[in-house]
């Protein structure tokens, strides 16, 4: 048996697929997690390399995590581009009609050369793959420093289990990064100009998902889950956007996707809460669907012209043009003053007769009594929507909380009529 020693060679080989693009020469190949933190050094965050973007840490964290805790993870081809360096052996092979102008076979280029290797496009997952496999070496050390205290401590033997699963698991985790594959194309370019606009032309060419079809079609967050349920709610039913974030003036849709699951995540944690990882375990669909329905019921009780587009009597487009109803910020804010006075024990009857004494102030544009009341700027005149600073919407949420515990300032209060509910039993 011949025993090849890998170590003195002072060339890197791949197999690697030759062909053209954009007149550059270009070899694609397929390697493993493993592979590419060999192949590519770990970007420095704290340096922007020529041709690309500052790297956030937090985002590079988060494709490690990603790689680590999802089995299922998907990941597209790293961009590199290299000078004029390689050698390729082509083998001699049959190609099949159709797929001319492309060789297989043998590429290889000197150890020495590796840093001559730089990224077009993917750093931020290059450095989740170093972190990851970092992580998985510190994680596996103190695995094992346990599994070893539990055996020299004679520990029952479920603790020994314990750490020995934890042991098996962290090391299915590397055996995953030494198996599993990204398709890696490497450009050969040396012209700084030229590579810079290489980076340019993907950035402008490539049509980034919008946070609306992120939400459809993400199922690993609590919030999309919950949208799927609430999208059939009567007041949303047929009446969601899924492809835009923001509506235009003329969009027939009440909302957008990411509007909605706006409103999910204020009614689970508030104006300004995060759904963080362990809330993200907790957090129930059932349940977080069940509060926005309520919501939404509460919302087409209460306003008529919200009553009118669940009908289908209102344009949800007319009513952007024509309500403060229409804004999606003015129904975010009535969706943190409802998780407000819920918590504060407040029953949806109550909040319902509260809610009713807005629709006259809300179905239409900010008017003066309204600006006065308000007391700040959060409003101008004739506005459609108050203002979206983070501070003013805090303070809108305030305003209306205080005056569902009180009553509407003196301004309001002699504009508003009685009315009775609607589709609501007095409690």
């Amino acid at each position: 048996m011949q025993t090849v020693v890998t170590g003195y060679d002072p060339d890197l080989k791949f197999w690697a697929t030759r062909y053209k693009q954009g007149e550059r020469t270009v070899f694609s190949m397929d390697l493993s997690l493993a592979e590419i933190a060999s192949l590519v050094p770990a970007p420095d965050p704290n340096v922007v390399m020529p041709g690309n973007r500052a790297i956030t840490v937090p985002h590079a964290q988060g494709f490690a995590d990603y790689i680590r805790s999802r089995k299922d993870w998907i990941g597209p081809s790293l961009l590199l581009r290299g000078p004029s360096m390689f050698d390729f052996t082509a083998l001699d092979q049959v190609v099949p009609d159709g797929i001319e102008n492309r060789e297989y076979g043998l590429m290889g280029f000197p150890r020495t050369a590796i840093n001559d290797l730089h990224i077009i496009d993917g750093q931020h997952r290059v450095l989740g793959i170093h972190m990851a496999i970092k992580q998985v070496a510190i994680d596996l050390d103190k695995a094992r420093s346990s599994l070893a205290s539990a055996k020299k401590t004679d520990a029952f033997q479920a603790v020994q289990d314990a750490a020995k699963a934890q042991v098996d698991s962290i090391l299915a985790q590397r055996r995953r990064f030494e198996s599993e594959r990204i398709s890696v194309q490497v450009f050969v370019e040396e012209d700084i100009t030229a590579y810079q606009q290489m980076f340019a032309d993907i950035a402008d060419n490539v049509m980034r998902i919008s946070a609306s079809t992120s939400g459809v079609f993400d199922s690993t967050k609590v919030v999309n889950r919950t949208l799927r349920l609430v999208m059939l709610h009567p007041l949303l039913l047929d009446r969601v956007d899924t492809q835009k974030d923001i509506l235009g003036r003329s969009n027939q849709n009440f909302l957008s996707a990411k509007q909605v699951t706006d409103l999910i995540r204020i009614l689970a944690v508030g104006q300004d809460g995060r759904v963080t990882k362990r809330l993200e375990s907790e957090l129930k669909e059932n349940e977080m669907a069940k509060i926005t329905n309520a919501f939404l019921d509460l919302l087409a009780d209460s306003f008529t012209q919200l009553e009118g587009v669940q009908k289908g009597t209102v344009n949800p487009a007319a009513l952007r043009q024509s309500s403060m109803l229409g804004s999606p910020v003015t129904l975010k804010v009535l969706a943190a003053t409802y998780y407000d006075l819920r918590a504060m024990e407040m029953t949806d009857d109550e909040i319902a007769d509260f809610f009713m004494k807005l629709d006259p102030f809300l179905s239409t544009p900010a008017t003066d009594e309204w600006v006065a009341a308000m007391d700040s700027d959060i409003f101008t005149a004739a506005a459609l929507a108050p203002s979206s600073r983070r501070q003013d919407l805090k303070l809108y949420k305030s305003r209306l909380v205080n005056w569902a515990l009180t009553d509407l300032p003196g301004e309001l209060t002699k504009l508003t009529k009685p009315k009775p509910r609607r589709g609501r039993k007095a409690a």
